[in-house]
Order: structure tokens, then sequence, then C-alpha cells
């Protein structure tokens, strides 16, 4: 038996070039024992070798940014993302923004460079650095705008770039060629487009050789671009730059790419800090103040070799530095990362045509932008593409026949949260076996369907209780702490009540002592946060060791009996509302599988952080009569529940059920979470199923939710009005789906 408890903790800080090769290393060869964490800023991360491609519109924004979740996913990684604040390295804790502190055993920083806006007076103002390129990208547009509509109108447009590296030469190359394919420019009446490149120095490409600097200086000014050699910049102001020399260049905007820089954070802790300002590492990229910090890419600066701040030693870094992490926290010996002496050097010079050197070795044109293209497009798709996991099942030979573990095998790709819940059927059967034992202050049955338990106290009131306990379908405790809270929340809400306290039971697993206090601290401070929010008190709970995070509440809450909703109590007509879109099961299912991407999944996280408490407010204000909260049976199972004991039937408007992004995208592509094939047993149950089942929303009725939202059945009179007020409470997608009617046959549904 094979027991790997979790001893130790990675943290990665930025996602850089070289962090993606740790994160696919550790991805086809994880470390046992080892917890890996990423904190980035921005979960997309661009490829600066392809930004030129994009400017011009070869690349779409899509193919040049590797997005940090599947990757992540793809690693066992948790991702945070999350401004550093403070990095401590006495205890080994960085502290972050509106969350709870982050302990490490190794840390790695790739946090790249920008150009140092400090350098120049008035460069934050008045003019646009480069890096970060996501931010660059947005205010790019605006430039690209103006430019494009002063031109039609006649006016030239001035644009200066600073700086003579390769970031500006292409950046001068690529704004001529995207400007002018501005939409609504007539080259006839067009302003004229001048293009200034600003230097200090008296060549460009300092550090290449002489014959790509001649190349590039004469197809520049070919192609009308102004070179201003030995021009040192002294301070930008509005529209216009002031030259050490006196003289000034006026321009209708700004953008440099000058002065690599770092942000002060990292040094502050004590970090040691290179002649030219960056973290100082050996040549193992260890940093040189501290054995259990690492450094690399841009952030780094290798003792007594320097190389210059290029994305090639970046990527060529991340294969060493995943080695040395590995090495570090297993108390191996670390490798030595050896520069390469001459690298090639791929730069674009616009309209499909780029120059190479390495050395004094020099070559030009379209085959050497077909191959930087291809050597571009093989970097994206290394980080896009991942291998797909697949279930490892232990079964002695002979156990089972080969269509019985061929089915268990598909089913072993078991979800979390809600789609790792017993099937209704089973469920179903199991209860109607057990003896039912009976008192007269006990309102609910043993087996019912009812959301919560209700018990009659001697004052009146009644107690109504609930319990609900899911597996962790994230490696952030603190953020599954908060969506596991509101998730057991719900069964309270869903019958019109406050929570008014709750009992907590975690199950986390095996690890060493200082790293389980801190997944555990990490889940309470989520979960308590929650109930602040819920105005709900903890009052206790019990904690266990388990395969995985799991956690769940005991919810109280009191009642008055007139105002308890229940699933049952449908009236005919009544209108049916939808408080949240549908789809979390197979978004999670598709993060699973390092198939979702990170703007689906944080939409559905956001969804799942916000509490049901309002929408059960409203729906009571509003005469609701009956309710449910959509969980593991998806909407069709929770709906067949509330006709359970009716003489009645549904209507449900299929192109009216909301639905998260990428739901149907990864439902198309036959992605469901592990309940979705029993779920969809009760499709005999739709009437005219078969006009309905090609349709690309049909699977979304099976579809298991964590957190799901509410359903309301209401007098249809109130239902707008309700709707307006669950909009105005936050349930932006809340939506009308159908209606209660009367029905030949109990509990049928129809579609339309």
């Amino acid at each position: 038996m094979k027991i790997r408890p979790i001893v130790k903790h990675l943290v990665l800080i930025g996602g850089g070039h070289s962090h993606l090769a740790v994160l696919r290393r550790f991805g086809m060869h994880s470390v046992p024992g080892l917890a890996v964490t990423l904190i980035t800023r921005e979960v997309v991360t661009p490829y600066s070798g392809s930004l030129p491609a994009h400017l011009v519109g070869l690349y779409s924004s899509d193919l040049m940014h590797i997005d940090l979740r599947p990757l992540a996913q793809f690693a066992g990684a948790r991702l945070i993302q999350s401004e550093v604040t403070k990095l401590n390295l006495e205890d080994r804790s960085i502290e972050l923004d509106h969350r709870p502190d982050i302990p490490f055993d190794c840390l790695s920083l790739n946090i790249g460079s920008r150009p140092d806006g400090a350098l120049i007076m008035g460069a934050s103002d008045h003019a646009l650095a480069v890096k970060p390129i996501d931010r660059f990208l947005k205010q790019w547009e605006s430039i690209k705008q103006q430019a494009g509509t002063a031109r039609a109108a006649g006016r030239d447009y001035r644009l200066a770039i600073v700086g003579g590296g390769p970031a500006s030469v292409e950046l001068a190359f690529a704004s001529q060629i995207a400007i002018d394919q501005c939409e609504g420019t007539s080259k006839q009446k067009a302003g004229r487009l001048q293009i200034y490149l600003v230097t200090a120095g008296d060549q460009l490409l300092t550090g290449h050789n002489a014959r790509s600097q001649e190349f590039v200086r004469q197809e520049l000014e070919h192609r009308g671009v102004e070179i201003r050699f030995g021009r040192p910049v002294d301070r930008f102001d509005k529209n216009r730059l002031v030259l050490t020399d006196g003289n000034e260049l006026e321009c209708d905007a700004a953008i440099y790419a000058t002065g690599a820089s770092l942000p002060e954070w990292p040094f502050q802790c004590g970090l040691a800090k290179s002649a030219d300002g960056f973290i100082e590492v050996y040549p193992t990229l260890q940093t040189t103040s501290h054995d259990f910090v690492f450094a690399a890419g841009d952030a780094a600066t290798i003792r007594n070799e320097p190389r210059p701040k290029s994305g090639v030693y970046a990527v060529r870094q991340g294969k060493i530095l995943a080695e040395n992490l590995r090495r570090f926290v297993t108390g191996r010996p670390l490798k030595r990362y050896l520069p390469q002496q001459k690298t090639l050097a791929l730069i674009s010079v616009g309209n499909k045509s780029a120059i190479a050197t390495r050395g004094e070795w020099f070559y030009q044109g379209g085959s050497m932008w077909r191959l930087k293209d291809t050597i571009d497009r093989r970097f994206l798709k290394k980080y896009s593409e991942l291998p797909q996991m697949t279930a490892q099942l232990d079964i002695a030979p002979g156990l089972l026949d080969q269509q019985a573990e061929t089915k268990l095998r598909n089913h072993a790709m078991r979800c979390a949260g809600c789609g790792a819940k017993v099937a209704s059927s089973v469920l179903e059967e199991v209860l109607d076996e057990l003896p039912e034992l009976r008192r007269d202050d006990v309102l609910s049955e043993s087996g019912g369907a009812e959301d919560a338990s209700r018990i009659q106290l001697p004052d009146g009131r009644i107690l109504v209780q609930s319990l609900d306990f899911i597996k962790a379908f994230t490696h952030d405790p603190f953020l599954f702490g908060k969506i596991a809270t509101n998730h057991s929340l719900s069964d309270i809400y869903a019958m019109g009540v406050q929570a008014h306290s709750a009992l907590a039971l975690a199950g986390l697993p095996f690890a060493e002592r200082k790293y389980s206090r801190q997944q555990l601290r990490e889940l309470m401070l989520g979960c308590t946060e929650a109930l602040e929010e819920n105005g709900c008190s903890l009052i206790g709970g019990h904690s266990a060791e388990a395969e995985q995070l799991q956690f769940g509440m005991a919810v109280n809450g009191f009642a008055a009996p007139e105002t308890i909703l229940t699933k049952s109590n449908l009236k005919i007509g009544d209108a049916l509302i939808l408080t949240r879109p549908l789809g979390s099961g197979t978004l999670l299912a598709a993060d699973m599988r390092h198939q979702a991407r990170h703007e689906w999944i944080d939409a559905l996280m956001q969804s799942m952080l916000n509490s049901n408490r309002k929408a059960s407010e409203v729906s009571v204000a509003h005469g609701a009569h009956a309710c449910t909260d959509i969980t593991g049976f998806g909407l069709l199972g929770h709906l067949l529940e509330m006709l359970a004991d009716n003489d009645m039937g549904a209507t449900l408007l299929l192109e009216r059920i909301p639905t998260f992004a990428g739901a149907i995208t990864t439902l198309g592509r036959g992605i469901v979470s592990s309940l979705h094939t029993d779920n969809q047993l009760n499709a005999a149950r739709i009437s005219n199923q078969a006009d309905f089942q090609n349709h690309e929303l049909f699977p979304v009725l099976f579809d298991p939710q964590t957190a799901g939202g509410l359903l309301i059945s209401l007098p249809r009179f109130r239902a707008e009005a309700c709707l307006k007020a669950l909009v105005a409470n936050g349930h932006d997608h809340a939506a009308i789906i159908g209606e209660i009617t009367e029905a030949e046959e109990v509990g049928s549904i129809i579609l339309s």
C-alpha cells in the first residue's frame, strides 16, 4: 500500500517562462509528498516572442497567451491569483492581499522584469512601458485607435519609441504595420504616420553582429522610421520628449523599452541584489543569500556570468530550475546551469520577414520568419496542449471480465464536489430498506426528499437542520472552505430559513504536522469568513484524516411553521425561477482534466462564493410556494423531487436555462461529471425527449451542481417582480425557466 503524506511545500511566485517548464515537468513526474503552489498576478501569461505577430494580426490573443490554470491542474499545483505584499524569509511565509499568509519550505521567483520608469522622469505618467505585456496591450489598442482616427481625419500621427534593443526594433516594425491596418483610413487622404526610434546608443541591437545592426537600420529608414541615435531622453512630458541635449521631440504617444528593473519587495526581505539590480543567484539558480530561495529568467542575474534579459535564457533555465527544485527538496546535490555563449536570436521585421543572428552569423528573409513562427508555435503548443490524465485501476487479473473492467475504468475519473455524490437511485433503494423510527416532534420522514429536517420545539418554533459534505475540487483550502460552507448553508436557505449556527466536519489528507495545521487553518479561515458573511455562528465540529481534503457542515435554523418553504408545496400555474446558471459539474470535470479555460473557472468560482441567502429572502418576500437548491442530482432530478408527491407536471423552457460560460463547450466535447450518467436516467421522465435530445442544452439538465442556485416556484403574477429583485441582489443570471402544469402522469416533464 502506497501512503503519500504531504511533508514539504514549494511555492512558485510568477508565471514566467521558467516556471512554465517547472509546472509541466512536475506534472509529468511529480514529487510524492511535495505540495506545490503557484502565485501569480495574471492567470494568463503572454509569450513575449509572439507579441510582434499579435500586433500585426498574425497571432490571436488566445494563441499568444498561455493559460496557467490547466497547466497548474496538470502539475497538481494550487493556483492563487494575487499580488505579493510581503515576503518573510525568516519565518518562510508570504503575505498576500485578502488571504491568509502562505508558509513554504522552498521558494522560486520567476517574476520577469519591466522597463524602469524611474530612470526617465515622467515615464510612468506620460509614456507606455512595453512590459508587463498584458498592460501594454490594453493601452496599445487606445493608441492604435487614436492613430487611426487622426489619420482618417487627415491629421499626422507621431509615435515615439524609446530604446534600441530587439523589443524596440520589433515594436517599430510592428506598430507601423498595425496602425496602417486600421479601418477607416483612406490611403489617399490619410494623414502621415511618423514613427521615431530614439536611442541613447550610437547603434541598434547592441550585442548583435554588425551585419544585423546595419540591415535593421537600413530597413527601418527605408520604411520611413526616423532613428535618433545618441539622444538620451531626459524626461517625458505630455505629447513630447525632452532630450538631454535640450532638444524636444513632439509626439502623440510614447512607448519605452529601456532600463529593465524589478519591484523592491524581493530585496526588502534581504535577498541578495546583483550589481545590475536583480536577484543574484549562483549557477545552480539558488540565490546567493538564501539557499532555500531560487530565481530565474529576467528577475535573476547569475554571479560572474551575466546574460542579457532575454526570453531565450528564461526558457532554457526552466529545465535546470525544475531539476534543482526537485533535488533541493529531496536533499540531493544541485546541477549547474551552463548558459550558452552564443544564442540564436530571431527578430521580426514585419511583413512575415525576420532576421536571424548567432555570433557573426546573419540571415534574413521569409524563411527566417517561418523558422521563428515554427519555434514560437511549438513553444505555445507545448504548454497549451497537455497530456491527458487517465485513471489507474489496481485490480488483480481475473477479478472482472473485460466489459465490467472497462465500465469501471471509465467511471474511475471521479469528480469532486457534488459530482462525487451517491446516485439518487442507489440512495432511494437503501433508504427504503431502513426501519422507520418515529417521534411525534420529528416532522420529517427519514427518507424524505426535503432539503432539511424539521423538529418541533416546545415554544412553537421549528428547528430546521441540514447536513452536507463534499470532496475538494480545488487545491486551495481557503477557497474550498468558503465554497463548501456556502454549499452547506444552501439547504437551509432553500427552506426560506435563516442559518443560525453550524457544526463543521473536516477530512484532511495525511500530512506532516506543519502542513496539516496550515491546511486546516486555511480551510477554517475560509469557512468562518463565509459564516460571518451569512450571520451564522460556528459552534463546534470534528476533524479526521481522509484520503483527500473534504469538508461539510451540519446547519441549524429556527422558523415559524407557516414561513417554511418545502419542495412539494407547488401550485398549478406557478412560474419556475432558477437563480444561477448551470454547468458546474462539466466545468469542474474539465478542470480536473486540465481542459478548462481560466475565465470559465474564475466565473464559476465567483458564483460559488456567493451565498444563496439573498435569493432565499427575495423568494420569501415574493410569496414563493416551494423551493429547492440545485446540487448533485441536477436540475431535472431536483425538479422531479419537487413533483414526486404531487399530481402535477412541469414545462421547461430549455433555451431560457442559463449556463456558465464554457459549459456548453465542455458538454459538447463529452466531458461530464461522474454523476451525470446516473442523473441522465431521469430523461425517461421527459415526455418529448426525442424532440430535444440532440439540442446542445439538453445535457445540462443532468449536470450535477456544487454550490448551485435555487429553483423557486411562485405565483406567475409575482415572477417578474421577483426576478427583478434577484438581479438587484446580485443574481444577474436568474431566469424564469418554466411553469408547473397539470399532468396525466405524475412528475412528467415537457420541454419547450
